[in-house]
């Protein structure tokens, strides 16, 4: 089980108290994946949120592309990393997450039962995993705390906007 020092370090409760991580403390969960293993993979069932504590994950989906839409990716993407062909098909990379960010919040808030992505360690990783139930009965149980927590999500997300924008730019126009 995380300490209150421990959770303080993540981004998804950086606006509470210690009083309020300390009531959360019992319902958070630490597991340890070794390197490049998979966290979840796509259409997996979803359990919560994970939150890094230390090590490095990649969030990624598998592209079901046709030649066409594969010759394009490749002119495209001479200068990235982002879309790759691998032994298992192309694939595109969304995140590249370190110590203190979450992920796996998407499927929770849109109330999807699976994932549409893939998490995998790229280096033995320790989670902080907060269960889809009991983020949930936040919403009943401690309101204040759970908008304190959405305003960390949304405050990401805002910021996940802003770099895709810029991506885009980037492969449209090439610089």
């Amino acid at each position: 089980m995380p300490t209150v020092e421990d959770l303080k370090k993540q981004i998804l409760f950086e606006s509470l108290s210690e009083v309020e991580i300390a009531e959360l403390v019992p319902n958070i969960q630490k597991i340890t994946i070794t390197k490049d293993k998979y966290v979840f993979k796509e259409n997996e069932p979803t359990t919560g949120i994970y939150m890094i504590h230390t090590g490095k994950v990649e969030i990624k989906r598998k592209l079901q592309l046709d030649s066409k839409s594969k010759m394009l990716v490749m002119l495209r993407n001479i200068q990235s990393d982002e879309i790759k062909h691998t032994a298992d098909g192309w694939e595109n990379r969304y995140a590249l997450l370190g110590k203190g960010q979450f992920f796996g919040e998407l499927s929770i808030l849109e109330g999807k039962k699976k994932h549409g992505a893939e998490a995998m360690a790229l280096e033995d990783t320790e989670l902080f995993i907060l269960k889809t139930e009991n983020f949930l009965e936040l919403e009943t149980t401690n309101t204040e705390t759970m908008v304190k927590i959405m305003k960390s999500i949304a405050k990401v997300m805002s910021s996940s906007v802003r770099a895709l924008d810029k991506r885009i730019l980037k492969a449209l126009t090439g610089h």
